[in-house]
């Protein structure tokens, strides 16, 4: 199968400069392709041939989302994605149909919803990517190089390029570009270099919720069939704070992640691990995984805050300047929305730039202003439910929380709402579309009836008992 290379666009420039290779730095180099004669992309860890993980993501081995909104944009700046990712192993799962879902004190209708997204390793996601982004003739990579600072016109107001050079030290070299993009992460430098270049501090929110889990492969046991291909044990905040996630992934594997917030992580050890998924509140995660081979160790990952940075506040702002994915905001992981809003940045920038360069930077940065309102509202408010977080309370909190109880337990056994509910979750639909006056009605009046209450996956325990005795 092969990789389109032809992409035509509108030229906005000669040459444009991404910062990082994270996933919001590959995805708009990608797009970026589309727009200048030429692109260079400069990543300080090397890139590995093939899906490896690399010291700069130390989330690797866990569980990461790609929602369906990231996926489209993905197939959109890289004709074929779909298929490259398939033909490696990604499994095609409908969000519904495919998944054991309990959330809201409800395990969710199992029927189709045909919102269908894909199962991969972090690795094999990145890989491929990278291997689709490659394949553009006027992109060129240069990885085990480090940016130390930025280039900028005489009197400051524009962005002209990076300093590099190897990581620890040698020799420094300058590339000039008419664009750079910022896509170094959470732990990005920009804030520290615009103070030095005369601008003002941005200004920054963090919201402390000290999330921590841990994540192993197995191999799936033979004849193991539990009547789902996924599980997802959703915490119902604030009374539990601990979740179970098992997806199916490349070379039939299974990627398993457990964790908690507020400090509450599981161990390493394989004795504490499977007790913790004993106590998430139901069997099914336990039984699945008492059963089947581990391949490798436990990983654990800590994640300490949300961080918000108000780049589109600032009231002065470099031009040939932009900054994108965690750099800008990075969200608590458990909500699977940081590469699909990445990818939202990404597409962003590609609109801003077809009217040209001029201006480009500060249209972009109100632009994803906005678009930041959503995504990070939906992730603080629900961080917010627990007492110990600390962080102001937007006006209604509790009223707002309520309907969210019951909108999500309404999608428990409301096939409409259920739809409703995963096209929201998926960034395909706006939540406002939660609250129209049908929807309203129906949150307002249904209630799960007491086999809804009482409904269960298929028991694991006499498969698993099958399983060791066959």
């Amino acid at each position: 199968m092969s990789i389109q290379n032809a992409i035509s666009s509108p030229q906005a420039g000669k040459h444009a400069i991404v910062h990082g290779g994270s996933m919001a730095g590959l995805i708009v180099a990608g797009v970026l392709s589309r727009h200048f004669e030429r692109v260079t992309l400069v990543e300080r860890d090397r890139f590995e041939e093939g899906p490896q993980p690399r010291k700069g993501i130390p989330q690797a081995p866990h569980v990461h989302v790609l929602l369906l909104r990231g996926l489209e944009i993905l197939c959109n700046t890289f004709p074929g994605f779909r298929e490259e990712l398939r033909a490696a192993g990604s499994q095609s799962l409908d969000m519904s149909g495919d998944y054991a879902w309990f959330m809201a004190g409800i395990w969710r209708s199992r029927k189709p919803c045909g919102i269908r997204v894909q199962a991969q390793s972090r690795p094999l996601l990145e890989w491929t990517v990278r291997k689709c982004l490659l394949a553009r003739s006027n992109v060129r990579v240069l990885d085990g190089r480090e940016v130390i600072g930025y280039t900028a016109s005489a009197d400051n107001v524009r962005i002209t390029g990076v300093q590099i050079q190897a990581p620890g030290g040698g020799q420094e070299e300058t590339l000039q570009g008419e664009l750079v993009v910022d896509a170094s992460g959470r732990g990005s430098r920009l804030p520290q270099w615009l103070e030095a270049l005369g601008y003002p501090r941005v200004e920054e929110t963090r919201i402390h919720v000290d999330v921590g889990y841990g994540s192993r492969f197995y191999r799936r046991p033979p004849g193991f069939e539990p009547g789902w291909r996924g599980l997802i044990l959703a915490p119902d905040l604030p009374k539990m704070t601990r979740f179970g996630t098992l997806i199916p992934i490349e070379d039939d594997r299974w990627l398993a992640s457990m964790g908690s917030w507020l400090g509450n992580h599981p161990p390493t050890d394989d004795a504490g691990f499977l007790e913790f998924a004993r106590g998430l509140g139901h069997p099914h995660m336990y039984e699945a995984l008492r059963n089947a081979e581990p391949l490798g160790p436990i990983s654990l990952y800590r994640f300490s805050h949300n961080q918000r940075r108000y780049y589109e506040r600032m009231p002065r702002f470099p031009e040939g300047l932009a900054v994108i994915g965690d750099a800008f905001c990075s969200f608590n992981p458990m909500y699977g929305q940081g590469m699909t809003t990445g990818a939202l940045q990404a597409e962003a920038l590609g609109e801003c730039l077809r009217q040209g360069l001029a201006g480009v930077s500060q249209h972009y940065r109100q632009r994803v202003g906005k678009l930041l309102e959503v995504p990070w509202m939906l992730a603080t408010s629900a961080d917010l439910r627990l007492p110990s977080v600390e962080g102001k309370r937007p006006p209604a909190f509790g009223l707002m929380n309520w309907y969210g109880d019951r909108f999500q337990q309404l999608a428990g056994y409301d096939d409409e709402t259920l739809r409703l509910f995963v096209e929201v979750m998926n960034m395909v639909q706006s939540p406002a579309a939660m609250f129209s006056p049908r929807t309203v009605l129906k949150v307002l009046t249904s209630r799960p009836s007491a086999d809804v209450l009482s409904r269960r996956p298929e028991p694991m325990a006499a498969q698993a008992q099958r399983t060791q005795t066959a």
